[in-house]
Formats: structure tokens, C-alpha cells, sequence
């Protein structure tokens, strides 16, 4: 909020490095642009855990990131992978979506679940969000959104300037595929020009100092 510019800042500063992934696979994906600002709610653009054990950028709890395709384990939590998590929050949006015909119904399902916000709409016979009596963070979720979209697409009107350049960018990286389990992570990272911190703070959905194979296809480790 207003009183507080410099969250907007931040929020501002770390946009650079993950607004245009964002932009990028939400085309993809068909889904609104603006649905971006669900992660700055969720998360404030950080790899961050909640109190209630939700995790990274689009703040998946383990159940319902397992529900769209991510792996959670002991190994490797991809809730904490950018992009995956990014493709499999447009997926939960998509559903809500496509449950319940509107954006605005699909973004309150984000923030409570798809079937807790299905059963008030069952049982208040409504589907208009404006209409349904909810708890208390789901009936102010989608202004909140609606408020950080503004503050931060209109931050120079309230004179909070961070000029482009001050905004962290995407790092040049490079992807490798890899098809076999890897038992010692920092020999690996040795052998392709890399270091065990460079490949764990690129690639912070590997919990371990390995990597189990891949249950189809083939890890894309980013250098």
C-alpha cells in the first residue's frame, strides 16, 4: 500500500527478472495477463513458504501442486521451479475458470480452493463473486490484485520511481538436459563449467545434492 512505497519498490525491482516469463507462458497458456499480479499476492516475487507450508512464487501447497502435474518430494519440490510453477498456476486458473465461466471466480478459487469456493457457490446459489459471503482474505483477494496491478503499472503517479534499469533482470543462463540420475551435484556442476552454489541458486527446486531420474523426459538444469 501507499504507506509502505518501498514493498511497491521491490515489487517493482523484482518484476524485471520474472514479469516477462510470466508474460511470455501466460500467452501461451491462455490465460490474462494480468492474472501476473496472483503472484505478486501470493508470493511478493520471492521464493517464499508460508506459515501454512505453501511454496515458491505461486505459493502451491503440495497437494494441489501434485493436482496439476509438479513433483514434490524429498528430492526435487518444482514449486520452486519458475517456470513449471508458473505453467501449472495458469493451469489452476484455467480449471477455475473453466468450472465456473469467469477470471474473477477462478483467482478467489486460487486463493481459497477450487472445491471450497465450488461448495459456497453450491450452497449460496450464486456464481457472481460480488454475491457470495466468504471469508474474510477471499471476499478482499481479487481488490488486492486489483490494487497491486494499479500501484504498481501507476507507481510514478504516487512518486515511487524505479527507473528499468533498476529492476533485476533474467540472468543469461543456458539449459542442459539431463536424462540419468546425478549422485554428486557439485562434481557435475565441476564437469559442465559450473559450481555446486551457481547450480543450486539457478535451480532452487533441487532440495538435495543430487538428482533422481527423471520420471519421463529429461531434467532442463539451468547453468
Amino acid at each position: 500500500n501507499l504507506q509502505s512505497p518501498g514493498q511497491i519498490m521491490l515489487y517493482l525491482k523484482r518484476s524485471g527478472r520474472y514479469f516477462p516469463m510470466y508474460e511470455r507462458i501466460l500467452k501461451e497458456e491462455g490465460v490474462p495477463d494480468d492474472l501476473k499480479y496472483v503472484s505478486v499476492a501470493e508470493s511478493a516475487l520471492f521464493m517464499a513458504r508460508s506459515a501454512k507450508d505453501a511454496v515458491g512464487l505461486w505459493q502451491f501447497i503440495a497437494p494441489t501442486a501434485k493436482s496439476v502435474g509438479l513433483q514434490v518430494d524429498e528430492m526435487v519440490d518444482e514449486r520452486r521451479h519458475p517456470e513449471k510453477s508458473t505453467r501449472a498456476a495458469c493451469t489452476y486458473l484455467r480449471n477455475g475458470y473453466q468450472s465456473n465461466g469467469s477470471w474473477t471466480n477462478a483467482v478467489a478459487g486460487y486463493n481459497m480452493g477450487h472445491e471450497n469456493f465450488d461448495d459456497n457457490i453450491r450452497f449460496q446459489g450464486s456464481k457472481n463473486y460480488y454475491d457470495l459471503y466468504l471469508n474474510e482474505e477471499t471476499s478482499r483477494y481479487v481488490l488486492r490484485i486489483a490494487v497491486i496491478k494499479h500501484l504498481m503499472e501507476h507507481a510514478h503517479e504516487y512518486g515511487i520511481i524505479v527507473p528499468v534499469g533498476d529492476r533485476y533482470n533474467p540472468d543469461p543462463t543456458k539449459s542442459v538436459k539431463v536424462t540419468e540420475p546425478i549422485t554428486d551435484l557439485a562434481q557435475w556442476a565441476k564437469a559442465n563449467g559450473s559450481t555446486y552454489k551457481d547450480v543450486k541458486l539457478r535451480n532452487p527446486w533441487i532440495l538435495k545434492r543430487g538428482l533422481p531420474a527423471p520420471k519421463s523426459g529429461a531434467w532442463a538444469v539451468t547453468l
